[in-house]
């Protein structure tokens, strides 16, 4: 009996060193990993400076882009937690700078933008968005091309500036309605769990072997890219997927949706939604979005991707040229 307890108690104890040896052994593989991080983080923004200009917006030193000249100027505006302006619009502005001006723009936190303390109500955004235009596009006629939660910025200065907006183009976008409903918890839980894989270097560490995911279109995105471009998306990806600002403005969802959804429609705008072909569900949300103009025209894409604009660029493009026409 004394050497069957003697025996357990022994089993216990290689058990238990086991689990510490292996608790150490994580505890130092996510230090290693945060610390990678942490040093390759500044060798980026050593190596990448900013492609573009700052202009302080009041609330913060925000980053854009110009390319292209004439009397038509477009206006990109990215979804919720793309990290980069630059690389995320990056061929489909060098082909639409061909036809007009072309402005992208990092939010606060993203791209080379500076952070920021100031909610992200939507009118916040919407301001920020008209010191932009007027700095940089003054008495311009606007196409505003906007994706996901871009489409809230987008409706928001129509409704406030509608003397400057000549047409609207949705990528894959969502209504207000639907946004006034849709989870923050979810959109919370996503931006947190992907900030632990940013910090601890698990996003990188992937990414040396070649695996891209696809939070935030990285791997359409990235494989189309090449050269040091495709390299800045890289770095802006593990620096910056998850980042705080953009979880404050995931907070700030549901009530910005509900205050461009009282803002009242569009009248008689242009406006030209695309969509991915995401099941019945989704494709209702866009109808719903192209009821808000009387002139709308509503297109889904066969086979495209939630990043519609790389995995189905010429069929944007040919689109975006017939609406322009």
């Amino acid at each position: 009996m004394i050497q069957k307890v003697k025996a357990d108690i022994s089993k216990k104890r290689i058990l238990c060193h086991r689990k510490n040896r292996i608790a150490v052994i994580l505890s130092a593989i996510l230090m290693a990993g945060i610390i990678c991080q942490l040093v390759m983080t500044q060798m980026e923004k050593r190596d990448y400076p900013p492609v573009g200009s700052y202009l302080n917006v009041g609330s913060y030193q925000m980053h854009y882009y110009k390319k292209g000249s004439g009397d038509l100027t477009f206006v990109f505006i990215t979804g919720s937690g793309t990290p980069c302006a630059y690389t995320d619009f990056f061929e489909l502005q060098n082909r639409l700078s061909e036809k007009g001006q072309t402005i992208s723009f990092d939010h606060a936190g993203s791209g080379w933008s500076t952070d920021t303390d100031v909610q992200r109500t939507i009118g916040n955004l919407t301001n920020e968005l008209a010191v932009l235009i007027d700095a940089v596009a003054p008495d311009k006629p606007i196409v505003i091309i906007c994706h996901s939660l871009g489409s809230l910025e987008a409706i928001r200065f129509a409704q406030c500036y509608p003397e400057k907006v000549k047409g609207i183009i949705f990528l894959d976008s969502g209504s207000p309605e639907y946004y006034a409903a849709d989870s923050e918890l979810a959109a919370f839980l996503l931006n947190r769990g992907t900030a632990f894989f940013r910090t601890t270097g698990i996003h990188r560490f992937l990414g040396t072997f070649g695996c891209m995911l696809p939070l935030y279109g990285q791997n359409d995105r990235n494989r189309h890219l090449s050269g040091k471009t495709q390299k800045i998306d890289q770095a802006m990806y593990y620096r910056l997927a998850g980042n705080p600002d953009t979880l404050a403005a995931i907070q700030q969802m549901n009530e910005n949706a509900k205050e461009v959804w009282n803002g009242g429609s569009l009248g008689e705008l242009p406006i030209l939604v695309l969509s991915s072909d995401s099941g019945k569900a989704w494709e209702d949300v866009q109808a719903q979005l192209a009821a808000w103009s009387k002139q709308s025209e509503q297109i889904t894409l066969k086979y495209a991707g939630h990043y519609l604009y790389w995995t189905n660029l010429e069929e944007v493009l040919n689109h975006i040229d017939g609406f322009v026409k």
